[in-house]
């Protein structure tokens, strides 16, 4: 009975560890990237721009580090949009 529980146990952890991660990262889409710099940029505020600049090198990391195809499309949208593409 208590290896049969602690099989159990062990098959309900891996399932849950192995589940689908959470971005570390926002995700918006490419009008609400443009909003929201739009915003930064008519209000002057160099601490949201900083952020947003930060953002989008940590989403170049995150893209080269892990591989990760949606933090690439990430980077890239927010490097157009940053450069006023």
């Amino acid at each position: 009975l208590m290896k049969k529980t602690l099989l159990i146990f062990s098959l309900c952890l891996t399932i849950i560890g192995c589940g689908k991660k959470e971005p570390s990262y926002p995700i918006y889409t490419m009008a609400q990237k443009r909003e929201i710099y739009r915003e930064a940029k008519k209000n002057n505020d160099e601490k949201k721009l900083k952020e947003l600049r930060e953002l989008r090198d940590r989403l170049e990391l995150e893209a080269k580090k892990n591989n990760d195809p949606v933090a690439s499309e990430e980077f890239y949208q927010w490097d157009a949009v940053l450069k006023g593409v």
